[in-house]
């Protein structure tokens, strides 16, 4: 191995400790039973008797199972196969079963169901007079949990729209859209609060005045969601008995009634499904949201960082706290609790915004979050988190109060600047508003560098960063992920499918395998290096003085040989082996079962830890014939990298 083959597999290894690609997708050759047709296509669905393809021009084909080859048809079945595996196993997520769709515009009767004000046919549509308050009661009892959809359409620039909902069984609450001047939203009334002064306050315009859009409303025993054109404006957990209607309001509490304030909407579509199944259906949160209940520590063997609830059972973080760490080794103490909660899964993970998404099962209420993404400049924020202070000691659920300052573009993302003193630890905890709404994610602090370190990236200010920078940090600014991110990486979380979910989640525990596998084998290949006798260094001055050195391994000079060989017998460097050998065989034998992977990067991921271990065995006895271990060495460092560039193209 060369000098310049050693630096190339060193910065393969570097490379790969600091981002990977996302998955790719499975393209394979689909043939028809005749023979006499193939296409090149990924299978994106299937059931008993058909396949949709996705081919590489992203065009969509649907074949009849019986017109596939026999190799093809058994593909399927495996495939579906694999699916019922990954559904049933998956890490916290499972979609609502939705029963029967119910057409609640077809019984609305505007002359009797209408207790205020005007509404009246128009076409298939109804629409609000415009007046003070105009409300409309649905006929049709609502029980236990549900999704509510209409297609409503704002016909003027002034005036609200409201939906009254049934919650918990006997408890009702007021959605509000567009409210006055400002045109604000929210939930009234949370503890005798009204959306200004409540955590569900939405500050930006739902809708386009002469445009429809979609509001879809799915109601909990404990939780609900409203969402416009697919966004969430509106979230929120809680004990039901915290939800009322203002005494003016005379409707029976298991139904559901439309109301316009100052305005006129037009109602095209209004449907009812009940929820038959979900996965709220065990959740039973416990007391109110809290920033002192729902900020976590998050602890594992490499380091700690914070963390907070953002919906049910779902965990925010920055992706370099949990980067290196599978979910089995993830801890994650939540405040007055010894004992730690499990992680099920990491389901989100972007590099670039320094986010991730984790789930597990808790019964704590997670923190509102601003939808909107609404931070007023000089606006009071405290920020969450877990700083450790030195000493082994670490501060847990400390605040910090800061303002805010602005907004920063680095490489085409913002970031909310605070002024505020933040230490190492409290990556990944919340930033909160003075309504203990979530506006930002703590991402970084500022250094005696600055600006530069932003440009660095968000993944080298962890928790062991002025370890690894030799710097000291500067008080006084911090910086944070801004809430609308966040917002829609929830929204693309709760959009997954049980095995996408399944499938991200082990694409994590993938990574952190192979990053780990990599860095063994750099060591391991260094360790073989420095170990060769005085007398093989003798061997090959000789035999490169009167042979070209392009196919010889350079050995490493004597004396930086003994100083990097007393290294890495250091107790830091073998507590660090130590860390990266934790559970190896227990992280391979989950890869070799997963039903996410293909069977070659299995096989590669099983070859590369073999040969891991055939070079650690090398390396204690590396013999004292020059061109056999440079030979040996060469073969290793080749099959390595190989095994490495091959795993890290599939994930």
């Amino acid at each position: 191995m060369t000098t310049s083959q050693l630096r190339a597999l060193y910065f393969l290894v570097l490379t790969t400790l600091v981002q990977l690609p996302s998955s790719a997708a499975e393209f394979r050759t689909w043939t028809t039973s005749d023979g006499r047709h193939e296409t090149q296509a990924e299978l994106v669905e299937a059931n008993d008797s058909a396949v949709t393809l996705k081919k590489a021009d992203r065009n969509v084909i649907t074949l009849s199972i019986s017109k596939l080859s026999k190799r093809d048809r058994e593909y399927v079945q495996a495939w579906l196969v694999e699916r019922e595996q990954s559904e049933t196993l998956s890490p916290g997520i499972v979609p609502d079963v939705l029963g029967e769709q119910v057409d609640l515009l077809s019984m609305i009767d505007p002359v009797k169901d209408t207790q205020a004000g005007k509404w009246e046919r128009d076409a298939n549509a109804l629409v609000s007079a415009r007046s003070s308050r105009s409300r409309v009661v649905i006929p049709h009892a609502v029980s236990g949990s549900y999704q509510v959809r209409l297609v409503a359409r704002r016909q003027m620039e002034t005036g609200s729209l409201n939906i009254g909902l049934a919650v918990g069984g006997r408890h009702q609450v007021l959605a509000i859209f567009d409210y006055g001047r400002t045109k604000r939203s929210g939930l009234a009334w949370i503890d005798e609060k009204n959306e200004p002064s409540n955590c569900t306050l939405y500050r930006k315009p739902v809708f386009t005045t002469g445009r429809d859009s979609e509001i879809v409303c799915t109601v909990h025993h404990s939780h609900l969601r409203i969402t416009c054109d697919g966004k969430t404006i509106i979230e929120w957990t809680g004990d039901p008995s915290r939800l009322t209607l203002h005494p003016n309001f005379k409707v029976p509490s298991d139904r559901l009634f439309l109301e316009t304030v100052y305005g006129s909407h037009r109602i095209s579509q209004l449907q009812y499904r009940p929820i038959r199944e979900s996965k709220f259906r065990q959740y039973r949160p416990r007391g109110n949201p809290s920033p002192a209940d729902s900020v976590a520590l998050i602890e594992h063997l490499q380091g700690h960082g914070s963390g907070f609830l953002a919906a049910p059972n779902l965990l925010v973080t920055n992706h370099h706290v949990i980067e290196n760490a599978s979910a089995g080794d993830l801890k994650i103490f939540f405040p007055e609790e010894s004992e730690f909660v499990n992680v099920h899964g990491v389901l989100f993970e972007d590099v670039d915004r320094d986010l991730a998404i984790l789930s597990l099962e808790t019964q704590r209420v997670p923190l509102a979050i601003a939808y909107d993404g609404d931070v007023p400049k000089g606006e009071s924020v405290q920020l969450r988190g877990n700083p450790a202070i030195g000493g082994g000691v670490t501060l847990r659920n400390a605040v910090v109060k800061g303002t805010t300052r602005s907004m920063v573009r680095v490489d085409g993302f913002d970031f909310l600047q605070i002024d505020a003193s933040i230490d190492s630890g409290s990556s990944g905890g919340p930033i909160l508003n003075e309504l203990d709404q979530v506006v930002g994610v703590i991402a970084m602090k500022a250094t005696d560098e600055g600006e530069k370190l932003i440009h660095e990236g968000l993944a080298r200010l962890d928790d062991s960063f002025k370890k690894k920078s030799g710097q000291q940090t500067q008080d006084g600014i911090a910086f944070g992920i801004p809430a609308q991110d966040l917002a829609k990486a929830l929204d693309d979380v709760r959009g997954m499918s049980a095995k996408e979910a399944g499938r991200n989640a082990q694409l994590h525990e993938n990574r952190v395998v192979f990053k780990r596998l990599a860095t063994l084998a750099g060591i391991r290949l260094l360790e073989a290096n420095v170990n060769v006798p005085d007398e093989m260094r003798t061997q090959a001055a000789r035999v490169t003085a009167i042979r070209a050195p392009d196919d010889l391994l350079e050995l490493i000079p004597a004396q930086p040989a003994r100083l990097l060989r007393s290294a890495l017998q250091s107790e830091d460097i073998q507590n660090t082996i130590a860390l990266l050998q934790h559970d190896m065989d227990k992280h391979l034998n989950t890869i070799r079962s997963s039903p996410h992977l293909s069977h070659s990067i299995i096989r590669d991921f099983n070859a590369l830890s073999q040969r891991i271990k055939a070079i650690e065995k090398f390396a204690q006895q590396p013999g004292a014939d020059y061109l056999r271990f440079s030979a040996t060495m060469t073969r290793f460092q080749r099959d390595v990298t190989r095994l490495m560039t091959n795993i890290k193209e599939e994930l």
